[in-house]
């Protein structure tokens, strides 16, 4: 046989096998990739609570980082999704699962800043009430014993509705006895027939240490969240 050809035969095998171990390293790569956080060890996870607090991480759809401080949450249901604080970790009391409703309940502890936020996000579906929005936020007003006007927001998907409240408790003996609280409602701009209610409160954890509780960065922090909620239900997988 020519020299010649010998050769390029022999480079022709040697490339080929090259690609088919490059082609199986990439699909290796993308596996490794799409594998759900709650499939992974917890030394491979971001050392954060949300990841490394067990119940918590079953929400959690990635290890990226959308932004800074938040991860992508996705509801047991897969009905939504939202930015979730790094910090968060999930609370069993205040959740539950059923056919058309959902119930996340989370607490966020900042131990620099000395603050605590309870948080609570209840998708809806199919029920009477989530018709007219008068109603839905009439129920919620009650829940909250809230008489004011909500401060209403629109994005291009969703209809948001933002009540607050700052509550000072007399019959606590300590120095940081007040809270604050924000409320409301979100839904699709395409559907009547979900929708999300939502409360975060906002209190100091230790009396003895100092507390930067702000009012404006509670806002900002709870505005974050449920302005990136998004309804997936009427989405192909």
């Amino acid at each position: 046989m020519n020299k010649t050809l010998v050769i390029l035969l022999t480079l022709t095998v040697l490339l080929g096998g090259c690609g088919v171990k490059k082609e199986e390293a990439n699909q290796t790569q993308a596996g490794e990739e799409q594998k759900a956080p709650k499939e992974m060890d917890a030394e491979d996870l971001p050392q954060v609570t949300a990841f490394q607090d067990e119940a918590t991480r079953e929400y959690m759809v990635s290890t990226k980082e959308v932004e800074p401080g938040y991860y992508l949450l996705e509801s047991k249901s897969k009905k939504i999704r939202m930015l979730f604080p790094e910090e968060g970790k999930y609370s069993d009391l205040l959740s539950s699962y059923s056919k058309n409703e959902e119930n996340i309940g989370f607490d966020e502890y900042e131990k620099e800043a000395n603050t605590l936020m309870n948080g609570q996000i209840t998708y809806y579906q199919g029920q009477s009430f989530l018709q007219k929005t008068d109603t839905m936020l009439e129920i919620i007003s009650g829940k909250n014993k809230y008489s004011e006007e909500y401060q209403k927001e629109n994005t291009k998907d969703t209809e948001t509705y933002i009540g607050y409240k700052k509550s000072t408790f007399d019959n606590l003996d300590r120095k940081y006895n007040y809270s604050y609280r924000y409320f409301g409602f979100v839904k699709p701009n395409q559907s009547l027939d979900e929708g999300v209610e939502y409360s975060f409160i906002f209190t100091c954890k230790d009396d003895n240490q100092s507390c930067s509780l702000d009012e404006k960065n509670a806002r900002d922090k709870v505005k974050k969240m449920i302005s990136s909620i998004q309804f997936i239900s009427n989405k192909e997988e």
